[in-house]
């Protein structure tokens, strides 16, 4: 199958140039989403102001983890409270990015109960990439997609330059 991009013109005629053929776009569709995949992880660990944790002490031998039950809470860069520093281990361990603790104690802001769907309500937020974020659910969407990276900077709005 053929897609003209100007003019068609008969297979049996010369100028294939003007042609594009459905490999052609998959080729280059299947280059697109190679190159997006190997394009630089966001910033974590420092960067994302977060410390890191030694989970290895929680899980030693390799198997299941074995949390104290005292309450410690700690706050991930995922912008979730964590009962304490092995349960962050534990319930984070298969996200396929490093949780950090961003603060001791429990979050500023929670982002376990938003959706992707948000209000227009106006409580803006200033995120540690310098962007005003119109609501917590904006916010707390903008944390996810950046797998721990962006943290909150102030409440309010971030200061002009």
């Amino acid at each position: 199958m053929h897609v003209c991009i100007y003019t068609c013109m008969c297979a049996s005629e010369k100028p294939r140039s003007l042609m594009i053929t459905m490999e052609s776009i998959t080729v280059f569709a299947i280059f697109a989403l190679v190159a997006t995949a190997w394009a630089a992880p966001p910033p974590v660990g420092d960067q994302a102001g977060g410390r890191k944790v030694d989970c290895f002490k929680y899980n030693s031998k390799g198997s299941a983890f074995a949390c104290p039950r005292h309450l410690n809470p700690v706050c991930g860069t995922d912008h979730r409270t964590y009962s304490n520093e092995c349960m962050l281990c534990m319930l984070t361990q298969n996200k396929g990015f490093p949780v950090r603790i961003l603060q001791d104690n429990e979050c500023d802001i929670e982002c376990l109960q938003y959706s992707e769907m948000c209000t227009m309500e106006y409580i803006p937020l200033c995120g540690s990439d310098g962007k005003n974020y119109s609501n917590k659910c904006l916010f707390c969407n903008a944390v996810m997609r950046s797998r721990g990276a962006l943290f909150l900077a102030k409440h309010g709005e971030c200061q002009s330059p």
